[in-house]
């Protein structure tokens, strides 16, 4: 299918603040069934945007803007043709950096318990399992957590949003010697899907033989050719869409808005 996604961010503060300094990661990797076909990025106040790509292979854009200023917008507007949830098969260097626990990605007790819960069958049976029971014991609540909010926090309160799913998901799956990332980017909802009018996350296992297969606990189902793939990373700190500084004393509040579009084939 074709998607057209437009997602702009928005930056308003109380008083003049000065030398924005901002990164964006938003535009749509290629890969794994998925084709960027057209990618436009438009930022204001006007500056000149520049581009590298992480350690991730994620692309990035940045720009500075020093004169004073009270509004950042950021729009970036993509067409993307993706298939139905195709594993990864190129990506597959540098597991261990999926094993690790750090940040908001803890091995506390109760995802080690996790893990033993769900050790019998092939590794896809022990994964889709663990997508249910995500799915089934954790209440979807919005504003409830940030995006600091550790695994350790969301299993004691049994609610988050997406990205605290992802990051539930994957440090059971860790815990079961399985390297696993972390997956911004969008879904194209449909009837019943959980994400769409913000960015969504979810997460993709490397599963031996098979190459980094998509899980979205949030819906739950895999990663389907609806799931628009943005960036990977270990969690969500090595992802966010927008992160960035500013010389000033300002309160800054922030608003940002998906839309995505299905477009003939």
């Amino acid at each position: 299918m074709r998607v057209e996604v437009a997602h702009r961010t928005v930056l308003t503060y109380e008083r003049p603040i000065a030398e924005t300094h901002m990164e964006v990661r938003v535009r749509p990797r290629t890969g794994a069934g998925q084709a960027v076909e057209r990618f436009q990025l438009v930022v204001e106040p006007a500056s000149p945007v520049r581009s590298y790509r992480d350690g991730f292979g994620n692309h990035v854009h940045y720009f500075n803007h020093v004169p004073p200023h009270g509004r950042v917008e950021v729009v970036a507007e993509s067409v993307v043709g993706t298939s139905a949830g195709l594993p990864d098969l190129d990506d597959g260097e540098f597991p261990d950096d999926f094993l690790q626990f750090r940040g908001p990605v803890q091995e506390a007790p109760g995802v080690r318990a996790l893990a033993r819960r769900f050790r019998d069958g092939s590794v896809e049976q022990r994964l889709e399992g663990l997508v249910r029971h995500i799915n089934l014991e954790f209440e979807y609540q919005p504003h409830t957590t940030t995006v600091f909010t550790a695994v350790d926090e969301v299993m004691r309160r049994r609610t988050g949003v997406c990205q605290d799913f992802a990051h539930l998901f994957i440090a059971v799956a860790r815990s079961m010697g399985l390297p696993a990332r972390y997956v911004s980017g969008y879904i194209h909802s449909g009837v019943g899907r959980v994400g769409e009018g913000a960015s969504h996350a979810w997460a993709e296992v490397l599963v031996p033989g098979t190459g980094w297969v998509g899980y979205d606990p949030t819906n739950p189902v895999r990663a389907l050719e609806r799931h628009l793939r943005v960036a990977v990373g270990r969690d969500y700190q090595d992802v966010a869409p927008t992160r960035g500084t500013y010389l000033g004393a300002a309160r800054e509040d922030m608003e940002v808005r998906v839309t995505t579009r299905a477009l003939p084939s």
